[in-house]
């Protein structure tokens, strides 16, 4: 009977607190209007959306592109609360104009309540031996996806300070599980220990820092075709030994047990949920892991012991044909 009560008042103590919990991450902060949000990579996919978000709930935003045509096209499906900053998170002088013009909108002693680094590429993904990629292939992703985000953090860092603001990084669960191309692997995992490390310096200032780790999205990002192509044009490069040492049939055998576009989601909404509760959100989380393979598969996979993470994310990899001929 005691031990029927006991589980009985766990089962209510710990219903208690998740219906606390969920009460305090749905509080949000007010008067959202007089608030100033800067996001980087709105050219288009997740930056593009969540500007034009923000801007559907009265926010002002500065919604950083690349290029004329994603400036553009986001000038004409947005209001005037939307400002396009032009923006290379690659180069320093680019960013530090950027800051000048953002610092000259802004009205007198306000600063930014909020700095999204969602600029990013996939890279090169190809078969992670020395034999496929080369060093610039991990420095071109590094640029943007890493130096990118902390060019940016630490040119805008002061307008943060004068809201004690938020800033948010876009990483990925291949900042988790080494799943996708090495380069863009290597680029997240680094991304999540400068937030980290970012959080912890600027605790006691008052700004939080909050990292969104999606899933595989259907945007523009990458396609299942670009990688098929890029395979096989990197292993026609490789010289005539490598090539027999593989074999012929690798990328075919590599890709024919790979479903890019098929393991996309495409509600792309769950993406923009994350951002924006990072941003409005009273009591915001410090990591926001989004899409149902996330929350499932891939923690799994991060959770489990070494040996068997890696055995499970070997399977997909096909064997080169000269490790069958020695094992023969």
């Amino acid at each position: 009977m005691l031990a029927l009560i006991l589980i009985s008042f766990t089962l209510v103590f710990v219903t208690g607190l998740v219906v606390i919990r969920r009460q305090f991450r749905s509080l949000k902060i007010k008067k959202r209007e007089e608030l100033y949000v800067m996001i980087t990579g709105c050219d288009s996919g997740f930056g593009n959306l969540l500007a034009k978000h923000l801007d559907s709930l009265g926010m002002n935003v500065f919604a950083g592109c690349l290029t004329k045509k994603g400036g553009d096209e986001l000038r004409q499906s947005t209001s005037n609360r939307v400002v396009v900053i032009d923006i290379d998170v690659t180069n320093h002088e680019s960013v530090a104009n950027a800051y000048e013009e953002v610092k000259s909108r802004l009205p007198d002693g306000k600063g930014l309540w909020g700095l999204v680094n969602n600029a990013g590429i996939f890279g090169q993904c190809c078969y992670v031996a020395s034999d496929w990629l080369n060093i610039d292939d991990y420095k071109s992703v590094m640029d943007v996806n890493l130096y990118g985000t902390i060019e940016v953090t630490r040119a805008f860092l002061t307008l943060i300070r004068r809201e004690e603001g938020r800033i948010v990084n876009t990483t990925s669960v291949s900042g988790r599980v080494a799943i996708g191309g090495a380069p863009y692997v290597c680029s997240k995992y680094a991304a999540e220990g400068f937030a980290d490390s970012l959080r912890s310096e600027l605790w006691k200032s008052g700004i939080s820092v909050h990292i969104i780790e999606p899933s595989g999205y259907k945007t523009n990002f990458c396609s299942g075709e670009g990688i098929v192509a890029n395979l096989m044009r990197r292993y026609q490069e490789l010289d005539q030994e490598k090539r027999e040492y593989y074999g012929e049939d690798f990328v075919q055998r590599l890709t024919s047990r790979m479903d890019f576009d098929g393991n996309m989601s495409s509600n792309l909404n769950e993406v923009i949920e994350a951002y924006t509760h990072a941003l409005t959100a009273r009591f915001p989380k410090a990591r926001y892991v989004v899409g149902w393979d996330a929350n499932t598969l891939y923690r799994f996979l991060w959770s489990a012991p070494e040996w068997l993470s890696s055995f499970l994310l070997s399977r997909p990899w096909p064997t080169p044909r000269g490790v069958l001929k020695q094992h023969k």
